[in-house]
Parts: C-alpha cells; structure tokens; sequence
C-alpha cells in the first residue's frame, strides 16, 4: 500500500517532551520557521535546530502580521531547495503554524510538516485540524482567513517548557478556545470542569481529544460537520478585525460566544438557563472579557463595516445570512442560518455591553 501524499489526513502523532530531546529526531536538512519572540525568550532553541544542519531557518514577527502574503514568500523562498520527501518544522503560535501549513502544502506540491505550539491557543487547536491560511487586505480591511489549505502534520511536538513563558493573557486566550470545545461538545466534561479547573496539560489533551473527534468524521469539512467547531468565531472575527487585531484572536471568540449565546437566546434556540450558565462559566473559569469590550469596538464601527466583514467571511450564506454555531443545551450545538435582522436587533444592545 503507498504512503499517503503528503498532507492528507491522518490521526495525530502528538509527543510531549522537552524540545531538545524531540528535536534531536528532526531529520537534517529540514526547514525551520520560528516565531522571533519564541527564540529570545528560549535561547537554546535555535542552536538545537542548527545541531540537524537545517536548510534554512526563516523567523517570523509572530501576531496576525505574520499571515500576510509577504511572509509567506519567505517561507516558499527559504523552503525552495527543499525535497518532496523533506520536513518543514514550525515553531511557534497560531499564525506562524498558520503560514508554515500553507508553505509546507505549497512547497514541491506537499512537503511533511511538523507542528510544534508554542502558546496554549496553538496546543489546544490551531496546530490541530490540518487548517492554514493567509490573511487579504481588502478594501483597506484586514480579512481573515480567505485563503487556505488542508494540510496535516506528520507530528505535533507539545513541549511544557515553551508555556511556562506564557502570559496570564495568552494562557486566557488558549483556555478560552477549549472550554468553547467543552461547552459545545461535552455536557459531561463541562460540569467537571466548572467543578474543578483542570491544569494546563489536561485542558490541551481533553481539547485535541475533542476537536479531534469532530476533525477525523470530517477532515477536510466536506459533510459540514466541523463547523460546530466555529462556535464564537462570526462575531468573533468581526470584533477582531474591527480593533485592527490588537484584541487577541481568544479573546474575540470569548466575546463572539457572547454574542452568539444572545442569537440563540433571541431565536429560541438557546434556553435561557444554559445561556446564563455558560456565560458565567466562561466568566469565571478562563476569564471571558466582559462585554464592554465588546461594546467598545462595535460603537466605534459602522453598520456598513460590520456587513463588508461578514460578508467576507467564508462562513456567510450567499444571501447575507450567517451560519452561526448555536447552543441547544450544554454540550450540544446546532449550525442555524441568521437572518441580517435577527443580529441588527441585537447591534444596539452589543453597542451598549447590555445582554439584551
């Protein structure tokens, strides 16, 4: 039987260690691409990567910049001499691994990669899921996401010490991507953990374990299964792009849950009692901004803006609604398009940080 071509799907290969010890088995001449900041803060990671005689090792100003089309020449540019059969290693966050994927499907037509999270949002989903994408410039915004790859890694290295430098944000950020896992796909799981914190490397391998499960029913989102996994990410993205990224991608879903539990509630679809408990639980468990934040940035935005945004988000309907991941009870969610009026009755609510 012949190996499966680069990139195409396969169950996670997730080793937890020290990274010298796991980089010690990175094949030589391999490409690196490292989040600047990463390196600074852990100073004997590049010479472990220079101990494999990589080809080149590209670094990269980490943050929403670092998925432009300009970063992603410097990874194609530094990966060009790289055989079908070599090895792409990221290291770093979200927006790094994002880039890396799209090079690593790019190069040679599909080079192996290596995921290897460096901030607790990548451990608990971006390096998992076989995602990547670029961001566009678009009539003078800032789109996330329009254009991307499937493209799964070999391996994901999840090493403790890369975290141990996290701050209390980043660690906020990371644990609001799983506990939006957990109140949308395990009712059980939730109670335990409003009960209980977990630490930190429970709450990484419950949430791979989750995405996961939704991930390998449908790796490449053909059936539309995967797209519970969106839950927050609408209005998410909105306020996001909205503070031009200086609010954090975590934080932004943390705030777009609020806003879709208001969708769900305004619709009927959403019970009122499972709302409240999981604002609260969001609230009180990873810390969700609370919703003058929120406010914030949507009264300082046109209605127009908000419509170019969603419209460009790869996750609205071709008549202008949005297909929103909505609660129907702790654990389980339903996928619901959203008629324009339904979210404008609630955008004077929003502009005020009221729950309406």
């Amino acid at each position: 039987m012949s190996p499966l071509p680069p990139g195409s799907y396969r169950p996670p290969a997730d080793r937890w260690g020290s990274f010298t010890k796991l980089v010690a088995k990175l094949p030589e001449g391999s490409v690196a691409v490292v989040d600047r900041t990463v390196a600074r803060f852990h100073p004997t990671l590049i010479p472990a990567l220079e101990a494999r005689k990589p080809r080149a090792i590209i670094q990269l100003v980490g943050g929403e910049r670092a998925k432009s089309l300009a970063s992603l020449q410097k990874v194609l540019a530094g990966g060009i001499t790289l055989p079908r059969s070599g090895t792409l290693v990221a290291v770093g966050g979200g927006t790094v691994g994002d880039v890396a994927t799209v090079g690593a499907h790019l190069l040679k037509r599909g080079v192996r990669l290596v995921q290897v999270p460096t901030t607790l949002l990548a451990a608990v989903d971006s390096s998992l899921g076989g995602k990547g994408a670029v961001d566009l410039v678009v009539r003078g915004r800032v789109v996330k996401n329009p254009a991307g790859v499937f493209h799964y890694a070999d391996e994901t290295w999840l090493c403790p010490e890369l975290y141990a430098t996290l701050s209390d944000a980043q660690v906020r950020e990371g644990s609001i991507e799983a506990w939006k896992m957990v109140a949308s796909l395990d009712a059980s799981l939730f109670k335990r953990y409003v009960r209980t914190p977990p630490s930190l490397e429970k709450l990484v391998k419950d949430a791979r374990g989750l995405k996961e499960g939704v991930c390998a029913k449908d790796p490449y989102e053909h059936q539309g299964l995967r797209r519970v996994l969106n839950f927050g990410h609408t209005f998410g993205h909105v306020l996001e792009s909205l503070s031009r990224f200086k609010l954090s991608h975590g934080d932004a879903v943390g705030l777009g849950i609020l806003w879709a539990l208001d969708v769900g509630r305004h619709l009927g679809i959403t019970p009122e009692p499972v709302a409240h408990e999981v604002e609260r639980a969001l609230a009180r468990g990873p810390g969700v901004l609370g919703r003058d934040r929120a406010a914030e940035l949507a009264h300082r935005a046109s209605l127009k803006d908000v419509v170019a945004l969603l419209d460009a988000d790869k996750k609205a309907g071709a008549n202008g609604e949005l297909r929103m991941v909505l609660l129907t009870a702790v654990g389980t969610a339903e996928v619901v398009d959203v008629l324009p009026k339904t979210w404008r009755a609630l955008w004077p609510a929003w502009t005020r940080g009221a729950r309406p």
